[in-house]
């Protein structure tokens, strides 16, 4: 976090503590980064209404299952996530939650494909929010984010995604490939250049297009929701035209 972060508390009607957001900004870039203690009014029966959901592996980039969240979630933290996409991120008009998924990381660190040993972006829209809602401990890992080294990119639009890709591919023809594992904070490849810890009930959000992986080297992953690494991610883009 840096020394300029700057921090506030949001009253909502019905929710103590109230949630407390502390944001500022990452990488030569000066990409927001917005962290919300406090989060959700409920995140215990968020725990029990995950252990019931029907859990499956949904694409081929987050390492272990999902499932998805349902609207009531999304209706109780909406009041909060306007104010906050409002106020860091300038989103002033309506916005939709793309998609909404518990998951729980879970696979071994041999176990892991390429992208997964590598940040990630999760869109290359510049105008996408990316957001986690843990639901464990900082002992778990939380999420840090990265600078390319070759290109200098610490985010990835459409204007860079096929350079980006191009100079990937030279850096594994002139480095090899990562071994099995999870990327630590630094790499050959790429530079740690901000993080947020993990804390029961804490959200973070940050644009989509920034590079970012979760904080998972050298971490003990249990493999089931009890006592496991069990977060919420969304993705919110701005509604053109409001």
């Amino acid at each position: 976090m840096l020394p300029s972060a700057m921090t506030d508390e949001i009253p909502l009607s019905g929710q103590e503590p109230s949630p407390r957001v502390t944001a500022f900004t990452v990488g030569d870039e000066m990409s927001p980064v917005a962290i919300i203690d406090n989060f959700a009014p409920d995140p215990h029966a968020l725990r029990s209404i995950a252990a019931a959901c029907d859990w499956r592996q949904l694409g081929d980039f987050y390492p272990g299952p999902r499932a998805e969240t349902g609207a009531a979630y999304l209706a109780s933290v909406a009041p909060l996530l306007r104010a906050v996409l409002r106020r860091i991120f300038g989103i002033t008009g309506k916005a939709d939650v793309q998609r909404s998924y518990f998951s729980l990381a879970n696979t071994p660190p041999q176990a892991l494909s390429l992208a997964q040993r590598i940040p990630h972006v999760d869109s290359y829209h510049t105008g996408q929010v990316a957001m986690v809602h843990y639901l464990c401990g900082p002992e778990l890992g939380g999420t840090d984010f990265y600078r390319h080294r070759s290109t200098g990119f610490e985010r990835v639009d459409e204007a860079r995604e096929d350079r980006y890709h191009a100079a990937l591919e030279q850096d594994f023809a002139r480095l090899g490939q990562p071994v099995p594992g999870y990327i630590a904070e630094n790499s050959p490849l790429f530079e740690r250049i901000g993080t947020c810890d993990a804390a029961f009930n804490r959200a973070v959000l940050f644009p989509g297009n920034l590079l970012h992986c979760a904080s998972l080297d050298g971490v003990l992953l249990p493999s089931g929701i009890t006592g496991g690494r069990l977060t919420i991610a969304a993705f919110i883009l701005p509604v053109e035209g409001t």
